[in-house]
């Protein structure tokens, strides 16, 4: 989605803030480039690690930077911290991506969410156990095709690109669609 905003508003750059060089949190930062690559193959992609997940202003501070440098979109994989990315994109009018939850609630410059449906996955352990299905030990993967991960409301701008990213979510839901990265570059 930030890929196809940038776009169609002549972007030459979105961004990203990490809380910290870690797998999970570069799993999603991978992502988000390659899809924005896959959209815009001359956008150019801007990360840094504020090496914190609760103090705003290190989050802000970087996404002002990045902002600055003309991301025309920033995205939080930070916690609480991030919500500082998402206050930069207000302050400065630009979009702003959520992650974990549907954060959607803090603005019109939220375009998205990257969510993780942790209600999906407890309920269907829940329904697992009641069914005599769960298996104890084993590990249990919440994805796209499981309903495990998606994104959340869309403000105006994002409504736009609904459906092309529906489409993507489908390929990838299908097994079509496989060769995600998770290497932040």
């Amino acid at each position: 989605m930030a890929g196809l905003y940038g776009k169609d508003n002549d972007a030459k750059m979105i961004g990203s803030v990490g809380g910290q060089k870690i797998p999970p949190v570069d799993h999603y930062i991978a992502g988000y480039q390659a899809g924005a690559k896959a959209a815009d193959p001359d956008l150019k992609t801007v990360n840094g690690y504020s090496q914190d997940f609760v103090d705003q202003a290190k989050c802000k501070e970087l996404a002002l930077n990045q902002i600055q440098q003309g991301a025309k979109v920033v995205f939080q994989v930070a916690g609480q911290c991030g919500l500082g990315v998402i206050d930069a994109a207000k302050e400065k009018g630009v979009q702003a991506i959520g992650v974990d939850a549907d954060q959607s609630y803090l603005g019109d410059q939220v375009l998205t969410s990257a969510m993780k449906n942790v209600d999906q996955a407890v309920f269907e352990s829940i329904k697992g156990v009641q069914d005599d299905t769960y298996k104890g030990g084993a590990d249990t993967v919440f994805d796209v095709k499981s309903g495990g991960v998606g994104i959340g409301k869309t403000n105006a701008e994002g409504a736009k690109y609904a459906a092309q990213v529906q489409e993507i979510q489908d390929k990838i839901a299908s097994g079509e669609l496989t060769d995600i990265p998770d290497t932040v570059k």
